[in-house]
């Protein structure tokens, strides 16, 4: 008698994976967004610095402190994989200076926590510094660029990422415009290629109650966690709000969404703002990490793509997906270190395979490929919307006139055209 509800209880625990796995990305992404997959997820990463610093006490093994500065930096990807994710997956705006923003949070912080020009604000105000700057250049950016679509906005905002970096490099002495020099001769605002170096970390205790003493590398591997599962809980309250569906609706075709009455310059700006917000975020954490703001790192258009990279292989507008691809993507390299001259192959082959047999990314039920009409900012569209060409019917004149003058776009003749 005891024995058959274990029975039972095991076929329906079985019942429930296979129907699971069946559901597909859609069902996956849905039960792996729920609280009671989140918080788990969320304590049990909290306390793996503990599992490896056992690991070391009773063991021979000392890569504790290592492989949580690792986990350090997989947190850290994650958070910007999430934040690109936002105006990439759910906007569908192709934002290849992303970094940018990322680098202007950690130099707006190294400029107000170090002697670089002399200033030491408390963590508030350094927060709040950071926000206003970043937001300040989102929308420098965001205000003429998001006027464009596709390939135009991909090229300007790479342009904003390439001249911020330039900038950062020059901006070791004063600006010059015209002949005309701005700030006296000893002025230096970022160091040049050199960085600014001595940057406070966060004024944070050291000693936390029942737990005692926490080092350096593991507060700041909780700090970006915490991060992280601020911006998952904030990505999950838009994906369900008026503004998220917007959003959605931009993604997968802005005529129809604008012919329904969405503000879609207004929704597009917020997302491309809020993405910059939360990278500058990011980056303010990472230099008070470091004690350093370098500018080889953090505007480099090869950390774009790799940030990329971590959000498409997941899956685009994929929350558990972004900390997939950002944790995929992180520790194998290191788990590879034995084999040097092989481990990129290794790991490119690998990204080939997943882009040919899942081009939705692993757990993403959204592709990048060619639309054969105008739609989505960023040509996303589904397996299932998919339509060919010689299905559609033809288009006049007149109406690729009009279409231009209310996209904005381009439009060639079609090849099915009579």
């Amino acid at each position: 008698m005891i024995t058959q509800p274990a029975a039972i209880d095991d076929a329906g625990s079985g019942h429930r994976l296979r129907r699971f796995w069946e559901s597909g990305p859609a069902g996956w992404n849905r039960t792996l967004t729920t609280p009671q997959v989140l918080i788990p997820f969320f304590l049990a990463a909290a306390v793996v610095p503990y599992a490896l610093q056992y690991v070391e006490d009773n063991s021979s093994w000392i890569g504790a402190q290592y492989w949580t500065l690792i986990l350090t930096t997989c947190a850290m990807y994650a958070c910007l994989a999430v934040a690109l994710n936002l105006v990439v997956g759910y906007a569908g705006l192709l934002n290849l200076g992303f970094i940018a923003f990322f680098g202007i949070g950690s130099y707006a912080y190294a400029l107000v926590a170090s002697d670089q020009i002399h200033q030491h604000y408390p963590l508030w105000g350094a927060l709040l510094v950071v926000i206003i700057i970043t937001l300040a250049f989102a929308l420098l950016v965001g205000v003429p660029a998001l006027r464009l679509r596709g390939d135009y906005l991909a090229i300007v905002t790479l342009g904003f990422g390439l001249i911020m970096r330039d900038l950062i490099l020059d901006l070791d002495r004063p600006p010059v415009l015209a002949g005309h020099q701005f700030g006296p001769d000893t002025l230096n605002l970022t160091g040049g290629t050199n960085g600014i170096h001595q940057v406070a970390p966060f004024d944070l205790p050291t000693t936390v109650p029942l737990i005692g003493f926490v080092p350096h590398y593991r507060m700041y591997y909780w700090i970006f966690l915490g991060f992280l599962a601020l911006s998952v809980y904030c990505m999950l309250r838009w994906r369900h709000s008026r503004t998220g569906r917007a959003w959605v609706a931009i993604r997968d075709d802005e005529l129809a969404a604008r012919t329904m009455g969405v503000n879609t310059f207004k929704y597009r700006l917020l997302a491309f703002s809020m993405s910059a917000v939360m990278a500058g975020i990011v980056g303010m954490i990472n230099a008070a990490q470091i004690f350093n703001a370098f500018p080889s790192p953090n505007f480099d258009v090869q950390t774009t793509v790799v940030v990329f990279i971590m959000v498409i292989l997941g899956g685009l507008g994929s929350i558990p997906g972004a900390i997939l691809g950002a944790v995929a993507f992180t520790v194998p390299p290191f788990l590879l270190q034995q084999f040097v001259f092989i481990k990129y192959l290794i790991i490119s082959i690998i990204l080939i395979l997943i882009m040919i047999y899942r081009p939705e990314g692993l757990l993403g039920t959204v592709s990048i490929r060619p639309r054969p009409v105008m739609g989505g900012t960023l040509e996303l569209i589904t397996a299932e919307s998919a339509v060919e060409a010689s299905e559609l019917p033809p288009v006049t004149d007149t109406e690729a006139a009009d279409l231009e003058e209310t996209a904005g776009a381009i439009v060639e003749d079609p090849e099915w055209k009579p």
